[in-house]
């Protein structure tokens, strides 16, 4: 177990133990192969039951070799991780924030968890994906949370505290359990986040 601190120097505790080192950056064919399992994944999630999905359906859809697959992804959960981290990524809200703290958090929220966009297939996948104990994955789901956690705090700025901090994180968490359903849209699930997050911050 180790510490960390995001912007405003907010503590957060994460298990280490068995987390792989970052992946090495690719470039050329194997940066464009590892696109291709990508936007499969994408594909496969988005017609099929996760249950149903292998990493052997998403190679062939990308026109992969299977075992070439599995050079790069140790299964199926580490690839949705892995897509749901690059997705996370490119997700950054437009700057300048509004001057109200209460404002940025709802519109990182709200930018969070429209990530999975309106894809509950996909929402549900990264749901179950990110539970594995596949040590790759254990490594992206440190990413993310980090992430997530940097932004939230980075919105509050000086009125950033922990137990602030872990509910909305919370909130964040059971958004995206709630939008996997598939039982409410995603811009519901966004509308119900901003009620809650207004009221944590209010009290």
């Amino acid at each position: 177990m180790t510490s960390d601190r995001g912007p405003g120097n907010v503590r957060f505790m994460v298990d280490l133990s068995g987390v792989s080192a970052t992946r090495r950056r690719l470039t050329g064919k194997r940066a464009e192969t590892v696109r291709r399992l990508s936007e499969a994944a994408t594909e496969v999630l988005g017609r099929t039951e996760y249950s149903e999905v292998t990493l052997q359906a998403i190679a062939t859809e990308a026109g992969v070799a299977r075992a070439t697959a599995y050079i790069y992804f140790a299964s199926k959960e580490h690839l949705v991780a892995e897509v749901y981290w690059q997705r996370l990524l490119a997700s950054e809200p437009a700057q300048p924030f509004s001057s109200d703290p209460v404002d940025r958090v709802v519109a990182v929220l709200r930018s969070l968890v429209m990530v999975a966009g309106d894809e509950p297939r996909f929402a549900f996948a990264v749901s179950q994906a990110l539970l594995s104990a596949d040590s790759d994955v254990t490594h992206l789901r440190f990413e993310i949370s980090r992430e997530i956690h940097r932004r939230i705090v980075a919105a509050l700025g000086d009125d950033a505290d922990a137990t602030t901090v872990t509910l909305l994180e919370l909130v964040y968490t059971g958004a995206m359990v709630r939008g996997g359903t598939g039982l409410v849209s995603f811009d519901a699930v966004a509308d119900t986040v901003e009620v809650a997050a207004r009221r944590i911050l209010a009290v």
